[in-house]
């Protein structure tokens, strides 16, 4: 079990700490010098067949900063209040950000308890349970102690004991690793060292990982954790990598930087958060207020981001989003401390909801829904909650990177779910079945009415069926349609999709003027007649009959080769037989105008129309001395 130091300047952390380990985790001079700590310390000492790890912190004001970076992952704290001091400003500053980062279990040592007499220690016990209530730690033990006299010291070291044989907080080791680095240095003849505390998931020798925001490639060398060298460390911890990365150098890692599982990196500027300003503040927090953002064991600056109106009063709380002057590699759950841009005290802080919000429509009640439902520790509630809060599809590479989630976690939550997942370019896109079924719906319902309105129709294409629902529906019209093909409630011909009871039918009239139309291009051979002498000798106008050839196209029984020509489809192919036959003959396999001319019988008017048709099919390629003809199989456009 870790355990972080947190209080006042001089009320006796280190000292407790060498007390109940050996270690004085005091390490640079200058603290051994002026007597107070001024970074992050550490000591270990085993307890049987368990490890107590201690991070001492600074308690200087100046140096919050260090001791949020101590108190990040870590689930158990170690308070000290000097008897004689009893609660001071750094006191209810330290406990504020521990309960801000949501630790609820420690105890409380009253140092120096030698130092004062009984009537003392008895009046600083309610004085620090009321500095406590509210927050996590509010029914702490408060044990009176001295380093010193030792008095006290077996009582707490067994409140300790007692809490790391039954860890309260169960951390995640089976998501993606990531590591909070708050010490990055060099060791000669071993190389560049990280430590930290292990937020997530689990790290074993050799494992390839990304340190973060910069995005360098590392591989683990080595391992220590719990003061032990280890092949393997875990969620809860703290550990030490040896990590070395090609082009790796010291001064590409930095406190506050991230050791994590390559799916996970993708640094945020933007934050969905729920806040909470402190009791203690004299003024409301306001849209657009510059604020320092503690993460991990970073810090950035950035900017609280609330809806129109909208202020959060002293001891109040709300939804906002963060806008960050840095790339932060923060994931949805993680807790953050806000203090003001000077860095004199702390405001608040929060819980992150979700990561790279949108800049515009944040405060739209639909993104809020989204938020809503995003707000939930549970992944498979959280998307369940945000597939029917959705318009339409939910980007689940974003939900899995943005809580941790592995794919095979993924693959499970979308079968329990009953997601469908259709795979795109950007990343696989998740929907609810009811509202594929509501698209499904709409499709049937768009080809059951062509149908019924146009039964010479013979179907729509994907992009008819497309332009006949709503625009934020049209990513998943694909594998709507493909499925619906599969099942057999829709037939494909072609490019055209239809129910498959539909049969074709032509009006009376239409179907008359039909078998006239066939008639005459049948009598007509391959020399096809044009639409206005067709027309003519059908006694209609040629914009008229061209409504009814295009509709005649439409079902096969005729192929539109140019505004002016139409052509039965069994004349078209016996054309390109002609054409292949042509080039076949020619010494340097070409098909000329003359030439084509000849075999076929055409006349001149009808001639390129139907080379220009070839050529636009693919059939036919021009060259500089004619065309050449593709082998393939060819096949009359439908379309």
């Amino acid at each position: 079990m870790i355990v972080v130091t947190a209080g006042h300047i001089d009320h006796g952390k280190t000292t407790l700490v060498k007390t109940l380990t050996g270690v004085d985790a005091d390490r640079l001079p200058e603290e051994k010098a002026r007597g107070i700590t001024l970074d992050l310390g550490f000591a270990y000492a085993r307890r049987g067949d368990r490890t107590l790890g201690f991070v001492d912190v600074p308690g200087h004001e100046r140096l919050v900063r260090t001791m949020v970076a101590g108190a990040t992952g870590v689930a158990f704290a170690l308070l000290a209040v000097a008897a004689d001091d009893g609660v001071m400003p750094q006191t209810r500053e330290h406990i504020a950000i521990l309960d801000l980062l949501g630790l609820g279990h420690g105890v409380v040592a009253v140092t120096k308890s030698d130092t004062v007499d009984p009537a003392r220690l008895v009046a600083v016990r309610p004085e620090i349970r009321a500095a406590l209530t509210g927050t996590g730690l509010a029914d702490a033990p408060i044990v009176a102690c001295s380093s010193l006299s030792g008095a006290g010291i077996p009582e707490l070291a067994a409140l300790l004991d007692a809490a790391a044989a039954t860890p309260a907080v169960v951390r995640p080791t089976q998501r993606g690793f990531r590591l909070a680095v708050d010490r990055s240095f060099t060791i000669s003849g071993v190389g560049i060292v990280v430590t930290g505390a292990v937020h997530a998931g689990t790290v074993r020798v050799g494992d390839r990982l990304l340190a973060s925001p910069g995005g360098q490639e590392v591989r683990v060398r080595g391992i220590r954790a719990e003061d032990l060298v280890t092949d393997e460390a875990g969620a809860g911890q703290r550990c030490a990598l040896n990590i070395v990365g090609p082009r790796l150098s010291k001064g590409d890692i930095h406190r506050g930087d991230w050791i994590l599982a390559p799916a996970l990196h993708g640094p945020t500027l933007r934050l969905d958060v729920t806040l909470r300003l402190l009791p203690s503040e004299k003024r409301a927090l306001r849209h657009r207020t510059p604020v320092q953002v503690h993460h991990g064991a970073g810090l950035v600056t950035g900017r609280i981001l609330l809806p129109e109106g909208v202020v959060v009063e002293p001891g109040g709380s709300a939804r906002a989003q963060i806008a960050l002057d840095a790339g932060l590699g923060a994931l949805h759950g993680d807790r953050f401390i806000l203090r003001d841009i000077s860095a004199s005290r702390t405001l608040g802080g929060g819980t992150i909801v979700d990561i790279d919000g949108p800049r515009r429509g944040a405060w739209w009640e639909e993104r809020q829904a989204m938020v809503r439902a995003l707000d939930r520790a549970d992944d498979g509630h959280a998307l369940d909650g945000l597939l029917e809060a959705s318009p339409v599809e939910v980007d689940l590479g974003h939900f899995a990177r943005s809580r941790n989630v592995s794919a095979a976690a993924m693959d499970a939550l979308a079968d329990t779910l009953g997601v469908m997942v259709v795979e795109t370019p950007r990343g696989p896109l998740g929907f609810s079945r009811t509202r594929m079924n509501g698209i499904r719906s709409a499709v049937l319902a768009l080809l059951d009415d062509t149908h019924r309105i146009e039964p010479d129709n013979p179907g729509l294409s994907q992009e008819e069926v497309a332009a006949g629902i709503p625009t934020r529906h049209r990513r998943v019209l694909p594998p709507i349609l493909d499925a619906l093909v599969r099942d057999g409630t829709v037939a494909r011909r072609g490019n055209h999709h239809h129910r498959p009871g539909h049969v074709v039918r032509l009006s009376p009239e239409d179907a008359l003027l039909h078998d006239e139309i066939r008639t005459i291009l049948e009598a007509a051979g391959l020399d096809q007649p044009r639409l206005a002498e067709l027309a003519q000798r059908v006694g209609s106008d040629p914009d008229t009959l061209r409504g009814l050839l295009d509709r005649l196209g439409r079902i096969g029984w005729l192929q539109r080769i140019s505004k002016h020509y139409y052509i039965l489809p069994s004349v078209l192919i016996e054309l390109v037989d002609h054409a292949r036959a042509v080039a076949s003959a020619h010494p340097e396999a070409l098909l000329t105008v003359g030439q084509f001319r000849e075999a076929t019988g055409i006349g001149r008017n009808i001639t390129m129309p139907i080379l220009e048709y070839l050529d636009a099919q693919g059939l036919t390629m021009r060259v500089a001395e004619g065309r050449r003809v593709r082998q393939e199989a060819f096949t009359p456009n439908k379309s």
